[in-house]
């Protein structure tokens, strides 16, 4: 069940606020400014990257597959403060047996909770190649890129989150695949064994889109994977997952492959121990680019945070402007886009203002940007951007937050 969000709940959600102790954040006085700049020139199809302190110097390293589309190879960019391109590292050419890298969706975690930043990847021919084939996944072991099995999915990988699913202190796995619309979940043994506990099918083509977080407060990390919210049974995995469908319009679409596309995002922005959900469809028009909260009596709202934006393949979640609440960034993937009627392609993080849960967009662009992703690249304290500008893009830019100098 949900609701949209009405003037008597912002009310009382103003309410809320003013009675809430001050923010526990310093307060910017300065306005959002980024300064950008070109950190790869040579790019092909580069629509799995992932932000990472790989190299452990204190500056945020860029991993990626290149050739999403085709299949390719496994490699990082090395972060650097100064300007001009930065210096590409092969992790590996090829996954074990041979054969290529690809995936929708890319994550870096410290898998093997060592210290230092493990990379997730899998061994596919590439959606545009045969998306049907299977995927096997393997995540590598730094220092040294040792590989890993996990397992295998039946199909192209369109979206992963890496989560410790039942707190036993080793990340394990969700993975939700492209064409079968499955959604499978492995579970951690040790480093070379993974147990897949869960494989779901049928949720209303599953498709694109996911996230992980504590959606109801019970301290175990849950799933939304287009719309279907899959609560974590708490401890045993191969337990049932109960499911929710968040809200029907972002999982029933029919038509080509563009149907159930989505971007999704959870963050707690409330500080209530329950994550709120953000979502976006990342290949068609007409959708908002909303924000879902469980009310008192545990019924979903939306809160519209703007009203449609086309192939909207974008959506980060942080404390831009360091007011001490999250915003969100959000924008078209160009490419995509014109193919939907647009003719403007602007980037904006929509900053939430005192009224509670109303948000002021913010340009920082007005040239699209493809799975944008948001960290501190050079922990100064506030959040840069990683741009692509769209899904066959060349160049690669770093978008530097300039609030803090």
């Amino acid at each position: 069940m949900k609701k949209q969000l009405t003037l008597q709940n912002l009310i009382i959600g103003l309410g809320i606020l003013l009675a809430a102790p001050a923010c526990q954040t310093n307060i910017s006085s300065k306005e959002l400014s980024f300064e950008s700049r070109v950190i790869m020139d040579s790019a092909l199809y580069l629509w799995a990257h992932c932000p990472a302190d790989i190299t452990g110097d204190g500056i945020t390293d860029l991993v990626f597959i290149y050739n999403n589309a085709r299949g390719g190879y496994l490699a990082y960019l090395e972060g650097q403060t100064s300007p001009g391109t930065w210096e590409e590292h092969l992790i590996a050419v090829a996954p074990p047996g041979g054969g290529l890298f690809a995936m929708g969706d890319m994550e870096c975690a410290d898998i093997d909770f060592d210290g230092d930043v493990d990379v997730l990847a899998a061994k596919h021919p590439g959606e545009w190649e045969n998306a049907g084939e299977a995927a096997e996944i393997y995540w590598y072991e730094n220092p040294g890129w040792i590989p890993h099995p996990v397992g295998q999915v039946p199909d192209a990988i369109k979206d992963v989150s890496l989560a410790d699913f039942n707190n036993d202190r080793k990340m394990d796995l969700a993975v939700l695949t492209f064409q079968r619309n499955t959604l499978n979940i492995f579970q951690q043994q040790d480093a070379d064994t993974w147990e897949r506990v869960q494989s779901y099918q049928g949720f209303n083509n599953l498709h694109e889109g996911m996230g992980a977080g504590d959606v109801d407060g019970d301290g175990w990390t849950d799933i939304v994977a287009d719309a279907h919210i899959f609560y974590n049974p708490g401890g045993e995995l191969t337990a049932d997952w109960k499911e929710e469908n968040l809200d029907e319009k972002w999982n029933t679409q029919t038509g080509d492959w563009s149907r159930n596309g989505t971007k999704t995002f959870l963050r707690d922005i409330d500080d209530d121990g329950k994550s709120e959900i953000f979502i976006s469809h990342s290949e068609r028009s007409g959708y908002p680019l909303s924000m879902y909260r469980q009310d008192k009596n545990g019924e979903w709202e939306e809160n519209i945070i703007t009203d449609s934006i086309p192939a909207c393949h974008t959506l980060q979640v942080f404390d831009f402007d360091l007011d001490g609440d999250f915003d969100v960034l959000a924008g078209p993937n160009p490419s995509r886009a014109v193919n939907l009627g647009a003719t403007s392609f602007e980037v904006n993080i929509f900053l939430l203002e005192e009224l509670y849960y109303s948000w002021k967009p913010f340009l920082v662009g007005d040239k699209g940007i493809y799975n944008g992703q948001a960290a501190d690249f050079d922990q100064d304290g506030d959040m840069d951007i990683f741009r692509y500008p769209s899904h066959d893009s060349t160049r690669l830019y770093l978008m530097e937050n300039r609030i803090i100098e």
